[in-house]
């Protein structure tokens, strides 16, 4: 493909390192309420957005646990982490961004995370005024894997969907850029990926500076 006219970033696990932190909250919640939420569980919630997590949530649960309890007790921890130690970013984000900019290239996120928890974390990271914009997992009918967040995310920056890149960690969010018609790249996090995810994607990388070396001389992307 050409040099992409917008890059679609999810955030969480992929340019912000909160994936570890989140799983350590969750661990905590489940000690609380004297549950039982293995680290596989908590990994099926990654890329959906809450009200996805809820309908997991109260399939395994059946009523037994609050969900909108649990949220809370999950997010007051991550938050009060993130006020004591900061935003974990993604290794090679800061390169990646700045190799973007330099091409002229649009740059927004489409993250599963609520906007006001989105743009706290972002903000706090110096990361917020790099992106023309944030469309939230509040602000979709559907979580991903379904595509509609890329595609208001691409429609609202006015980018063609073949033309745009989605850079991604997770399965569902590789499978909702692929209902979207839109190219995407793995950068794994926490969650094992499926063989699929992979071999549909322009590229899996280590890591986020690692996609600015897919650029061919030409402009268009190396795979």
């Amino acid at each position: 493909m050409d040099l992409p006219e917008l890059v679609i970033f999810d955030m969480d696990g992929t340019i912000l390192d909160t994936e570890a932190v989140s799983l350590l909250a969750f661990g905590r919640v489940a000690r609380a309420l004297g549950e039982e939420m293995p680290p596989e569980f908590f990994r099926s919630f990654m890329g959906r957005n809450a009200a996805a997590a809820k309908r997991l949530f109260d399939g395994r649960f059946g009523g037994r646990i609050d969900f909108a309890e649990a949220f809370a007790m999950h997010q007051g921890f991550v938050d009060r982490h993130m006020e004591e130690n900061g935003v974990p970013v993604k290794k090679g984000l800061a390169e990646l961004l700045d190799g973007l900019e330099r091409r002229g290239v649009k740059k927004c996120v489409a993250t599963s995370t609520a906007r006001a928890a989105a743009e706290k974390r972002l903000a706090k990271a110096g990361l917020l005024p790099r992106f023309m914009l944030l469309v939230c997992g509040d602000e979709v009918r559907e979580s991903k894997p379904d595509p509609e967040i890329f595609q208001k995310a691409a429609a609202l920056c006015g980018a063609r969907s073949e033309k745009s890149l989605v850079v991604e960690d997770s399965a569902a969010g590789a499978l909702a850029a692929a209902a979207a018609g839109i190219p995407y790249v793995i950068v794994p996090d926490l969650a094992p990926l499926p063989d699929w995810a992979r071999e549909g994607a322009l590229a899996v990388c280590a890591e986020l500076g690692e996609i600015l070396g897919l650029f061919g001389r030409n402009g268009g992307w190396q795979k």
